[in-house]
């Protein structure tokens, strides 16, 4: 597994080192649960985005959520996201 967050290339805009700021991706409020989050997706969101605020990979929230198509995500959605610091 590699540390790298992995995005496609539509998801580089608005991605640190795109144009843009990558919160416009990760805006969705989310709960602090013990050693992981809940994360609500709003519209407009990408899991790399996601996995950027939370320092995490996509293939790691795709594996926590059983998420089979990493772009196919929807608002409402809740993700488990597990972290090992506190941003």
């Amino acid at each position: 597994m590699t540390d790298q967050v992995k995005i496609n290339e539509n998801e580089l805009e608005g991605v640190s080192g795109g144009t843009g700021d990558y919160k416009e991706y990760s805006k969705g409020p989310y709960t602090v649960v013990g050693n992981y989050v809940i994360y609500t997706v709003v519209s407009g969101d990408v899991l790399g985005g996601i996995a950027i605020k939370f320092g995490v990979t996509v293939d790691q929230i795709a594996k926590w959520n059983q998420i089979k198509d990493v772009n196919m995500i929807y608002a409402g959605q809740k993700l488990t996201i597990y972290y090992t610091h506190i941003w």
